[in-house]
């Protein structure tokens, strides 16, 4: 988290990094806590929940209303920025009352920064009038290098890797299926699945995949040292849509080849990628096919920084409200 900020947060996930929940300024949402770090003279934006996360920002609407309130305490105005990722059409998620609701509610913010061109082209499609009002950007995550791992020199590992739990949604069947369309065992390959959550009784694995439980993060980070491709074919399913996608984005920080979906809100911003492979959602001949390119290729990542970390989005909520004054 980068230095000079405060995080508080409204729920748990079971896969939190306990790093960041141990980091101080890192703590359980309050009243109280807010309220305190709003008459910090030294605050200058409130972040909050993005919009199309419904029942977060319902609830952000009323911290923006307390930090509304209190400029008349502070004699100093906070602004109201946020991070938006969400890349399900809002046509498919809200009716046209709540629509118009939320775009009102836009105009609360003054700064946005997207995550991927897929988000942004998603809001302005549904609220055009609202961002022509409120500064706002696309800063694509930080994709080039892993902070914590040092460079590897090894030749990669024969190994394709699935991280998270194997669900529908994320295409673990149709990659099964993919699988033995590939012919991937036949060239020495195997499949490695990392489940966070131990799914449970499933259907029999085919030849060349196993599976890992709850790996911890220091075993995760090697097997993606080790890995030479990381599959994430994530399909839409009725109320949901792949808005990044961590195992892609843990992927290409190691180096991997990454094989995707259309449906990721990054597919826009990786089309040119050299590691990444980009096929057509739910169709397991298009999985085998991208498979066997990404284990077949020989490019490696391009020398060079790509992408944006948190800290370039708080230095350009910073400026977008500094010149909003």
């Amino acid at each position: 988290m980068p230095p000079g900020q405060e995080l508080l947060h409204t729920a748990r996930r079971d896969d939190a990094d306990a790093a960041l929940l141990a980091t101080p300024g890192v703590a359980p949402f309050s009243w109280r806590r807010l309220l305190r770090a709003l008459r910090d003279p030294d605050l200058e934006i409130l972040e909050v929940a993005e919009p199309l996360w419904v029942g977060e920002w319902v609830r952000a609407l009323r911290y923006i209303a307390l930090a509304k309130a209190m400029r008349v305490v502070r004699r100093r105005r906070v602004a109201v920025a946020t991070y938006a990722i969400e890349n399900l059409d809002v046509r498919d998620r809200l009716r046209r009352p709540a629509r118009l609701a939320l775009g009102v509610s836009l105009l609360a913010l003054d700064a946005v920064v997207f995550g991927t061109t897929g988000a942004a082209e998603n809001y302005r499609r549904t609220f055009p009038r609202s961002l022509r009002r409120t500064r706002h950007t696309v800063l694509t995550p930080r994709l080039d290098e892993c902070p914590v791992c040092p460079p590897r020199e090894a030749p990669r590992e024969p190994t394709v890797l699935f991280l998270g739990t194997p669900s529908e949604r994320k295409g673990f069947g149709v990659l099964m299926r993919a699988w033995e369309l590939s012919g991937a065992v036949s060239r020495g390959w195997r499949l490695v699945v990392a489940d966070p959550s131990g799914s449970g009784e499933r259907e029999p694995l085919p030849p060349g995949v196993s599976v890992t439980v709850d790996p911890p993060r220091s075993a995760v980070h090697e097997m993606l040292c080790a890995g030479a491709v990381v599959a994430m074919p994530s399909v839409r399913q009725p109320g949901w849509r792949e808005q990044i996608g961590l195992p892609l984005v843990e992927g290409l920080t190691h180096g991997c080849r990454v094989v995707t979906t259309t449906e990721t809100g990054l597919a826009d911003d990786l089309r040119e990628h050299p590691l990444v492979e980009l096929t057509t959602p739910g169709d397991a001949a298009s999985l085998a096919d991208g498979l066997r390119r990404a284990m077949e290729s020989t490019a490696t990542a391009v020398p060079g920084r790509r992408g944006h970390t948190k800290s370039d989005v708080v230095a350009w909520w910073r400026a977008a409200c500094a010149l909003a004054r």
